[in-house]
């Protein structure tokens, strides 16, 4: 797995990762993204269900509102704050992933969303606490960052450059998050206690869009959410007709607790 650096602080990376966007937006984004299908096909209705790390919520709205009793945690409480003013019925609390309120195999399936790799330290008390809590043959919806062929031999040599010189203008570096090939991930779920039973590709749908570039690449950005501009768009068209795996921001693996 790939150490990734940035030069913001946790409290910096928190912020600036949910202060320009809008609940709804990211609710709108859920039905672009390759693994809305795959929610949709396996998640377990009449089960309790959790995200662990919801962020602003977009996924326990859009699951919740298509029949699923899903529930939403976060160590952010500002981001709760701000669900909560919204959404007051929905039901999403401020708390620790690593210590869940939830009781031993109470719930049909957990989902955890690019969160466990913001842990310097490793996830194996994340993912130990995710597998105390799912019932014995529950459901993992598990996704992190791919280190993908794009980002190993173009976007993280320019991160690094991009650091190195920041470094010598004085600024500090902080660990940010790592990113993950799928033979690591699978690797990590089956030494946790987990049958992996299908691994993809996680980013939008439509090949003009990617998640990879828009994390990597604010010179892509164009005026709406998670939509590339021009030269973004040609360059995400190009690679994901090749393959969806060139450029795809993360891995997905859908796994069963042993």
């Amino acid at each position: 797995m790939k150490k990734i650096y940035t030069i913001r602080n946790l409290n910096q990376q928190q912020e600036h990762m949910w202060s320009a966007s809008q609940v709804e937006d990211e609710v709108a984004a859920c039905a672009l993204r390759h693994i809305e299908g795959l929610f949709l096909r396996h998640l377990p209705k009449g089960e309790k269900i959790l995200e662990a790390g919801c962020g602003l919520g977009a996924w326990v709205i859009y699951l919740g509102e298509r029949g699923y009793d899903i529930d939403g945690i976060d160590h952010d409480g500002r981001v709760i704050e701000r669900l909560k003013a919204g959404r007051p019925p929905l039901p999403v609390f401020q708390g620790d992933i690593c210590r869940l309120h939830y009781a031993d195999d109470s719930l049909g399936a957990y989902i955890s969303l690019g969160v466990m790799e913001h842990f310097e330290e490793g996830c194996g008390e994340a993912m130990a606490e995710a597998r105390r809590v799912l019932r014995p043959g529950g459901l993992l919806f598990f996704t992190v960052p791919m280190e993908n062929v794009f980002r190993q031999f173009l976007a993280h040599p320019l991160r690094r450059a991009y650091l190195a010189w920041r470094r010598r203008q004085g600024d500090d570096i902080h660990f940010a998050e790592y990113r993950y090939t799928p033979q690591e991930v699978e690797l990590l779920l089956a030494s946790s206690g987990f049958e992996v039973l299908e691994t993809t590709w996680d980013d939008f749908l439509p090949k003009e869009m990617s998640l990879g570039l828009w994390a990597d690449f604010p010179q892509f950005h164009g005026t709406e959410h998670y939509r590339l501009n021009g030269p973004g768009k040609l360059l995400a068209l190009s690679l994901n007709n090749l393959s969806r795996w060139l450029l795809s921001g993360g891995v997905f693996c859908l796994a069963r607790k042993r």
